[in-house]
Order: structure tokens, then sequence, then C-alpha cells
């Protein structure tokens, strides 16, 4: 598969030019907006077959979505989907579907298949029909990549798992027909960015309000010609997420001709990588967190309101003091550790029902007893005390290598080791350590990954 994917991007290759950046709506606008990056983010990388389906359970339940994955196969293609919903009372229901890129072979052979089929229609079988019209089309005919339109006929056939109450078996157009007040996030990584989009443009011609739709792309190659672009610009809202240096979205321009995108670009920078690594799916999770925990911080400061999570209250007399959280990363990971830092005390407010987070205050020397004198004023049987670090693991060279995964003869292994004691009388009550590599992911995926199990074990060393 790796040979796979660089042959792609090799073909693919293109310097892309920096474009302006969006224009800023406020902080706590910049906020929301970064909120919904990092969960389509999530989502796109969770939807890759072998991907790490549990940090996008954790990260999305956190804003309350239920998850599915899905694979729906007929004679063209093989549309590997997640399928994500949401339902507040009171509010609108939320769908999100993710759509995988390239990640077999059958999705190589899509993707070369760059020629341009006539898009039009109102139904599946017109979709069709009319992609295999070669004559007799309208002047300045909206055109698509053969390949797209192929994977997301696929994807239009899927049953969507409706909330409770609807009617099982539905599929995504049938339930945004029945219910206009719905809205549906469609989102994808590579390929499946570009799926995304001309599956919006297809969800219009079949009669949905431009306004339930939005759509939020990474690394996504342009999908149709300037008429296709013309026309569905104007009712679609789409956002495509690029790290500058990947070379794959801009290919189909460069390769094929005739391609052209559209919708707000905004680009995203990374350093340490290759060309080629750019385009990963991990990279673009790590940039991602980055600018959620960034925009977060910038939005707090400029707030009346504290929009990170507060402390919640004592319960049935048991409360978690999240002590401290030490750096012992290696230095060239130095400049990783605060955003760990902030991701694992999300991963401590997801899991814990009752918790005091302390001062966090690198600065100041560990005091064990200190610590406990705050953990009991602050109400808390246990206290927690962290180390995060990581070293170099050799990665084996017989080692096949994937999609998810980017090349080099080591790796960074994080670990969280946790220690859990008992406020009253000091005493260690739980040690445990979760591990993750970067072969899979950057340094802050790994931790995420690590981070989400030890919330899986909550109940095990919180006492909750």
């Amino acid at each position: 598969m790796k040979k796979l994917m660089l042959l792609l991007i090799c073909v693919f290759m293109k310097i892309a030019a920096f474009g302006p950046g969006p224009v800023s709506a406020g902080p706590v606008e910049d906020y929301r907006e970064a909120q919904l990056q990092y969960l389509t983010a999530v989502a796109s990388f969770a939807s890759y077959p072998g991907a790490d389906g549990d940090i996008a359970a954790a990260i999305m339940r956190r804003d309350g979505w239920l998850i599915i994955p899905c694979v729906e196969n007929d004679e063209t293609a093989q549309a590997v989907l997640l399928l994500a919903w949401k339902t507040v009372e009171g509010l609108p229901t939320e769908y999100l579907m993710a759509i995988a890129g390239t990640h077999n072979t059958e999705g190589v052979k899509l993707a070369f298949k760059a020629d341009k089929a006539y898009f039009a229609g109102r139904t599946l079988k017109e979709f069709a029909d009319n992609a295999n019209k070669k004559r007799d089309l309208p002047p300045k005919a909206p055109m698509v990549h053969r390949g797209f339109h192929q994977y997301v006929q696929t994807a239009l056939a899927t049953d969507v798992q409706p909330p409770e109450g609807a009617v099982a078996g539905r599929k995504l157009n049938e339930l945004l027909l029945d219910h206009p007040d719905w809205k549906v996030y469609l989102t994808g990584h590579s390929a499946g960015g570009s799926a995304a989009a001309l599956l919006a443009a297809r969800l219009i011609d079949m009669g949905i309000k431009p306004n339930q739709l939005k759509v939020l792309t990474f690394a996504a190659p342009a999908v149709g010609n300037a008429a296709f672009a013309e026309k569905y610009s104007p009712a679609l809202d789409v956002t495509r997420v690029v790290v500058a240096g990947d070379p794959i979205p801009d290919a189909l321009q460069r390769i094929a001709g005739g391609f052209q995108q559209f919708g707000r670009e905004i680009r995203w920078k990374i350093d340490g990588y290759t060309f080629d690594e750019k385009h990963y799916p991990y990279i673009y999770l790590d940039c991602a967190i980055k600018n959620y925990y960034d925009k977060r911080l910038i939005a707090m400061k400029s707030a009346t309101t504290n929009l990170a999570p507060g402390e919640q209250p004592v319960q049935e007399g048991k409360r978690l003091y999240i002590a401290a959280i030490h750096n012992n990363l290696p230095q060239n990971l130095n400049g990783e550790f605060p955003y760990m830092r902030e991701v694992l005390l999300d991963q401590y407010r997801d899991a814990v029902s009752a918790y005091f987070i302390g001062e966090m205050n690198a600065k100041v020397p560990f005091a064990f007893d200190e610590l406990r004198s705050k953990a009991d004023a602050a109400g808390c049987d246990r206290m927690v005390v962290v180390n995060i670090w990581g070293k170099k693991q050799d990665d084996p060279a017989n080692y096949s290598g994937g999609l998810l995964t980017k090349a080099g003869n080591a790796y960074d292994l994080i670990v969280i080791e946790q220690a859990v004691f008992s406020v009253p009388d000091g005493e260690l009550v739980d040690g445990r350590t979760y591990e993750k590599g970067s072969k899979y992911f950057t340094a802050i995926g790994a931790l995420l990954s690590a981070a989400v199990a030890l919330g899986a074990e909550s109940a095990a060393w919180s006492g909750q």
C-alpha cells in the first residue's frame, strides 16, 4: 500500500502556491470553526479501514455524536464510510458522513479514472445514465471525475442508521427531504473529500436544500470542471483544508487538465515532514488538534465565559484531583507538550464525572504533601499524578508500511505514566501506563490514542 500511495503522490506532485487566509470573524467564532474542523478531521481519519476508531468515538462522543462504521459494495466500487448523528432535545437532528479516501488497489483504480463524466439528473438511475453519455451534451456541461462519480453512486445507496423513532433503512436524501430542518456535514480526506463535495452537489439535485449541507474536506483534489464549479459554487457551503506542501489537492489540474477547485480554502503549515507525508491523514489530524487548542486558548482569553469545560463538583463524596502532568519528553518533542497536556486534560474531563484540575504550573517543584493538602482542600478523595515521556522505537526493516504509516527506521513511542493516590492517607491506589507509537500517528496523535485508552479504563482507577 505504501508503494501505491507513493505512486499516486509522485504522479500528482505539484508545488502548491500560498493563497490568502480566511477572514477572521472573531476569536469565539474562530474557535467554534476550529472545533468543527477537529471533529471532521477525526471522523475523516477514522473512516479509513485500520485507523483508530476509538479516537473518533471518544472525540465525537464529547460533542454528543453517535457513530457507526459502514461499508457499501456494488459492482463498480466499495464505499467506506463513517456515519454519525446527533440529537439534542429542541434542536434539529444533525448527521455527519465521513468518506474514506484511497486505501486499497480498487480505490487507486478509481482515482486513476480521471476522464470526465457528464453530471446531471435527479435520481441514481438518471445520474448513472447521464454519466455514460458521450454525445449530445449541452453547452458548458458540468463534468466530473468518473472514478469519484462511481464512488458517490455507491455511497448514496447506503442505508443511513437513523435516530431513535425514525424509519429504519432510509437513504440520507430521503431523511433530509422528509426533515428540511435537519443538517448534514459531509467530510473526507483526499479522494474521500472529493467524493463528499460531489455527494453534496448530488443531494442538491435530488431536492435537498443547500442550507441543509455543509462540506468540509481535507487534502481533496478537484472533482469537476469549470462548468461544475460555476453551477454548484454559489449553492454549496464548501471549506477545503490543505496542508501547505501537500501535492495532491492540485493534482488533477496538473495531470489531467480541465478540473477546477471551488469553495473557501484554509491552509495549515507543519514542519518536519516530506511532501509525501504531508498528504497523510494523520498529518491533517495533528494540524486540526493544534489549531483547535490554539483557537480555544485565544477565545478563552477574549470571552467573558470559560469555553473549556469547568470543574465538576463533588458527587457522592468522590472527586478526583488532577494534580500534575509532568513533561519528560525528549528535547525534540518539548514543543508538543502543551498540546499533549490539553488533550490529556480533556480526556480526564470526559472520563471522570467529578474532578478538580490543579494549577499545572510546570515551574513549581513537585511537592507531594503540598499537592495532597490542595486536593483535600478541593474536596477530593483521590489524586492523580502523570508523567508524559517518549523514546525512539525501532521500526522493523521488514515492516511493509501502509496508507496510515510514515516511512523511516524509527518512530516516537509516547507513554502516559499515571499514578493515583488516596488523598486521606497518601497511599498509592493504582498505577498504569498507556503507550502508543507514532508509526501510525504524529506524536500528538499517539498521545491522543493513548489518552483515549486511559479514559476507557477510568472506572478502574478513578473511584467513580
